[in-house]
């Protein structure tokens, strides 16, 4: 019968399961999956829902809980699985739910969070699966890690481009509450890093506001590179042979553009230039000592 092929390809699609809903639309009647039941194999999973094939993965225990919890987000460590976290080891599938869900199904290779914050917007779509975004997975991971650790784990994301980190700060202090779980220890990570990581042109802004207003000389903004023309210093005192790099970047979590830096910085020294590099920490929260180096370089340079 057409409906039984439909209701196979339906199943090995959603991780091996079928819901209530899907088993009427096809028509089903209660005979027939009384019939399934007794001999063909189906299990049930609670409330009208059945599995019809094994969970042959990770993945696949995750598409089956989606599919029949209705709304059902996979999140925490299955989620930074899937955005590609490093630092965390694999675990057991898990999704969140709204807090006023109930169910009775039974997924023993799912864990099955409640919550009622989990805005729409701290969810997206990954590979036909709703997965909670990269910020509020971090979110949720810091439950249960220390600071340190959710620390490494928010500066490789955002060297890698993949964390905003205004958006972490604006869902960690969305969610947070007196006693919830991890609400202390992402501040404590928000804290450290100067309440926010400045983008590139932020930081630039701020770091040579704070180069005019110290009464330093002015670089040169963009400077063309002598040697090679068509790229850039962010400023340059060219008669020092002095050139400051402003790194938006809370450490290099990619080996190449740590490498590429320390090629370019050897490449200046050869040509008699020194290059100094200033990050966006230096700029929050020490910016006095950098107004005193530059004007130690440039007193040594003349």
């Amino acid at each position: 019968m057409i409906k039984n092929d439909e209701v196979r390809q339906f199943a090995a699609s959603h991780g091996g399961v079928v819901p209530a809903s899907e088993l009427d639309r096809l028509g089903f009647t209660a005979n027939e999956i009384r019939g399934k039941v007794r001999r063909h194999g189906w299990v049930s999973i609670g409330r009208g829902a059945y599995r019809l094939f094994p969970t042959r993965d990770h993945r696949d225990g995750l598409l089956a809980a989606v599919t029949v919890l209705g709304r059902a987000v996979v999140s925490h460590e299955s989620a930074a699985e899937i955005h590609g976290f490093t630092r965390l080891p694999k675990g057991k599938a898990i999704v969140t739910v709204h807090s006023r869900t109930t169910h009775t199904f039974r997924f023993d290779e799912v864990l099955a969070h409640r919550t009622h914050d989990l805005d729409d917007s701290h969810v997206t779509v990954v590979g036909a699966l709703p997965v909670t975004t990269v910020e509020r997975t971090v979110v949720d991971i810091a439950k249960t890690r220390h600071p340190k650790h959710i620390g490494a784990i928010v500066d490789d994301l955002v060297s890698r481009g993949a964390l905003d980190f205004s958006t972490l700060a604006q869902i960690a202090e969305s969610v947070a509450r007196r006693g919830k779980p991890g609400t202390v220890t992402m501040r404590s990570v928000i804290d450290e890093r100067g309440g926010a990581m400045l983008s590139q042109s932020e930081l630039e802004r701020r770091a040579r506001a704070l180069i005019e207003s110290s009464g330093l000389p002015q670089p040169i903004h963009e400077y063309a590179i002598p040697w090679a023309p068509e790229r850039r210093f962010d400023d340059a005192y060219p008669e020092a042979k002095l050139a400051i790099e402003w790194d938006s970047r809370r450490f290099h979590g990619q080996l190449d553009a740590f490498e590429a830096d320390r090629r370019r910085d050897r490449t200046a020294a050869i040509h008699g230039w020194r290059v100094v590099r200033f990050t966006w920490r230096d700029v929050v929260e020490r910016p006095r000592e950098i107004v005193n180096s530059i004007r130690l370089l440039l007193a040594r340079a003349s």
